[in-house]
């Protein structure tokens, strides 16, 4: 077994200021401890490439919305507007992905050197295909043509059909800048605004450009939406401050007085950048997170059956499988969020938060992958489950005059040897208990408070937890308990 010593634990520190409470994270990683670790959730698997250039395509700028029908793609590229993806290597499964140069649509792209940045994208199952596009400033297209688009895309090939036009013209739907969309199980378009916190369904969107708009609700507070997304009738609203949910929106009684509620789910003032959901019983979010601390734009899946929330992934790889510890979703920028017909998620993100043309990237998480995540928690963003699953065995945490070393049984039950600085060693035993914690952060990685009881009742330590990797679990202060003051905030796994 392999063991740290205190001296060890005594290397360079960072301090990070989170919400209410100060985080002790260890930068330097020390021996086998940690030599394998992970990140938490699932590895997506990164297929564009700033290093595989291909005739037609170009690199992914601020991706957004996105449809895939059959084994086709269409994303709203910040540079390109609504276009097909294309495959970089032909014959290749899996193969590195571009935004096409050829096929696509044009929408209203900023004049300045910023890229545009796009909405989101609703698809029928025979094609129909609508586009929110919220750029004030234009280029390629007179101002007045803004709002939702609505184009026509083959229902098996994903070739583009077309005509496209604008719909709800004379709504003013495009001075609230639209830019979340969802088609109802009633047939009719709901969207949301980055100017409001209005909530609207567009009656019968796929005839005519003069449709009726009626106003369903309002967002939490009247904050702006960035993503929809429906489970049978319930409308699922990701906006810049919550996730909530507008519960039969689709009743012919929602004309303007059907106001979302918010759920905890543990990120509440954080903005939700993207929303996906197979429309049965699982919806997809993503949480910006905050640009100083990579991994923190996470993505998350709710079930509502269960009230379960469950971490799904952070980031992923290459197609080399190298980079793994700092390919992360960007923060803010994590907006494309869609699920093909065969249960792949999509996600797209920007490494430039959307200021330079090529530095978006797509990423996909297979339907077999996506159905090994099992359980979550019902207090949202905390994910207790995970931590759970993780403490079995001994631990490690370096104190200021003693090294801790517990070791977590799946009973309940821990042992736990004492080693103080003046020499010997002192062994106790006791329970562990693991509970949501005191108070949620704000960051998507799993929480939970941890609490050691010794045989004599005495609370050796007892504080809230995230987890940093598979094989830390970082301390939020102040902390409680007889140890004394901890020199490192963090438990580290050991290893045999």
């Amino acid at each position: 077994m392999a063991k740290l010593g205190k001296a060890a634990m005594k290397s360079s520190h960072l301090k990070v200021s989170i919400a209410s409470g100060v985080l002790l994270i260890l930068t330097t990683m020390l021996g086998s401890a940690s030599a394998n670790a992970q990140n938490s959730g699932l590895q997506a698997d990164l297929r564009s490439s700033a290093t595989v250039p291909t005739q037609g395509g170009v690199l992914p700028t601020a991706p957004a919305g996105g449809v895939v029908i059959g084994n086709q793609p269409w994303v709203c590229d910040a540079s390109m507007g609504f276009a097909p993806v294309v495959d970089t290597q032909n014959g290749v499964l899996d193969s590195f992905l571009a935004i096409g140069s050829v096929g696509d649509i044009k929408l209203p792209i900023s004049s300045t050197t910023v890229p545009a940045t796009c909405g989101q994208s609703a698809l029928q199952s025979n094609g129909i295909t609508y586009i929110t596009q919220a750029v004030v400033d234009t280029r390629n297209t007179p101002s007045t043509a803004r709002g939702v688009l609505r184009t026509a895309l083959d229902p098996n090939t994903g070739a583009f059909v077309g005509p496209s036009t604008y719909i709800a013209t004379t709504a003013g739907l495009d001075g609230d800048q639209p830019t979340a969309a969802a088609l109802g199980p009633d047939g009719n378009l709901y969207v949301g605004f980055l100017k409001s916190g209005n909530v609207k369904r567009i009656v019968n969107p796929g005839s005519g450009t003069t449709q009726t708009v009626q106003s369903v609700g309002s967002t939490p507070q009247g904050h702006p939406a960035r993503a929809f997304a429906f489970v049978q009738g319930d409308l699922y609203i990701a906006s810049i401050d919550a996730l909530s949910v507008i519960h039969n929106a689709t009743s012919p009684s929602c004309t303007g007085g059907c106001n979302a509620v918010a759920l905890s789910d543990g990120f509440t003032g954080a903005v939700h950048t993207g929303m996906t959901s197979n429309g049965v019983d699982t919806v997809y979010f993503a949480v910006a997170g905050a640009q100083q601390s990579p991994g923190t734009s996470q993505v998350w899946r709710y079930t509502p059956a269960n009230g379960f929330f469950t971490f799904v992934s952070q980031g992923g790889v290459d197609k080399n499988g190298a980079n793994a510890s700092d390919f992360s979703f960007v923060a803010s920028k994590t907006n494309l969020l869609t699920l093909d017909a065969g249960g792949t998620l999509w996600i797209g993100d920007d490494t430039s938060n959307a200021t330079a043309i090529g530095a978006g990237r797509l990423w996909t998480i297979s339907a077999a992958a996506l159905g090994t995540i099992q359980g979550g928690s019902t207090t949202g963003g905390t994910n207790t489950q995970a931590i759970f699953n993780l403490l079995r065995g001994p631990w490690f945490m370096g104190f200021t005059q003693l090294g801790f070393t517990p070791t977590f049984n799946p009973d309940g039950t821990f042992t736990a040897t004492i080693v103080p600085n003046a020499g010997g060693v002192i062994t106790d035993s006791g329970t562990w208990t693991l509970t949501p914690p005191n108070v949620v952060q704000p960051i998507g990685n799993a929480q939970a408070h941890l609490t050691l009881t010794d045989i004599n009742g005495v609370v050796l330590f007892s504080a809230d937890f995230f987890m940093l990797r598979v094989d830390q679990l970082v301390a939020e202060f102040p902390w409680t308990g007889s140890l004394g003051t901890p020199i490192s905030g963090v438990l580290l796994k050991q290893t045999i």
